[in-house]
């Protein structure tokens, strides 16, 4: 199997990653191509200290090389393993179903939904800790809490549940009880598919939580989830930033975003799900 990404492109250059599960993709060729036409290659060799540390073989799996295309056309540049029928899309790029109402969120309906937060807090209509949390989930599209609280009694340390504290959070999204359900996945092609169905998935919430009983990586296009050509003329982000994933904490992200999971292999990641109680 091979996945990775491309994560950054200009009209001179583009660079990211790729990784192949037999070890064999050091000094292979990668062609960059728009539509029909090859516009640049070059060489995996570069060293990735993020994808060594997650467990993928000796982190030589980073490429950057030279391409040449119009910047209008920036956006539509893919890069093909040669030899292999494997193309690698820019973060960002969606894969949907013919048919289905996209769920992306418009940047005004962010700000709508934030204003009618702030009136709910000022009239005591939602607590502080909630406030906080669909704040930062609205707005970036991905939400951290800990596990690990301090006993009163005696000054020790607790790990809460974490599917109890992921319902709480998901109660609060939705606004209602809810159903949870939890799909394990042990790889990032297993992550992947399971956030292109519950994307599809209209019966549940758009967020789910991540828990892991090993560390690992979850990188994410921070407000990704947002659709682009707004009001403000903004375009999508596309600039990765790193959340560790740990036995100890608890990430929660809105299933639009553009993400990724680094993890070792043997690791299991909790993804827990949520949809309105029907009770």
């Amino acid at each position: 199997m091979i996945r990775g990404s491309i994560e950054l492109v200009t009209n001179d250059g583009i660079q990211g990653w790729i990784f192949s599960e037999d070890g064999r993709i050091k000094e292979r060729t990668l062609l960059a191509f728009y539509g029909e036409h090859c516009v640049g290659a070059g060489r995996v060799n570069t060293f990735r200290a993020d994808l060594a540390d997650a467990g993928m073989g000796d982190g030589h799996l980073g490429f950057a090389f030279p391409i040449s295309v119009p910047v209008s056309d920036v956006g539509s540049v893919v890069v093909k393993l040669e030899g292999s029928d494997a193309v690698l899309l820019q973060n960002g790029a969606m894969i949907t179903t013919a048919g289905a109402p996209s769920r992306d969120l418009s940047r005004s309906d962010v700000r709508e939904r934030l204003a009618s937060l702030k009136w709910a807090l000022k009239h005591g209509r939602i607590a502080q800790g909630d406030f906080d949390f669909l704040r930062i989930l609205w707005s970036s599209g991905v939400y951290e809490r800990g596990l690990v609280r301090r006993n009163a009694a005696d000054d020790g340390a607790l790990v809460e549940k974490p599917q109890g504290v992921a319902a709480a959070l998901l109660e609060a999204y939705l606004q209602t009880d809810v159903e949870v359900g939890v799909e394990r996945v042990r790889n990032a092609a297993e992550f992947a598919a399971e956030m292109a169905r519950l994307s599809c998935d209209h019966g549940s919430a758009p967020i789910v939580a991540l828990h892991t009983d090993r560390r690992a990586i979850l990188r994410v296009v921070e407000g990704s989830h947002i659709g682009a050509g707004g009001p403000d003329g903004e375009a999508r982000p596309t600039h990765f930033v790193d959340y560790a994933l740990s036995p100890e904490s608890l990430v929660v992200l809105d299933v639009r975003t553009t993400a990724e999971l680094l993890m070792p292999e043997g690791a299991v990641l909790d993804v827990i799900s949520a949809a309105p109680s029907l009770a």
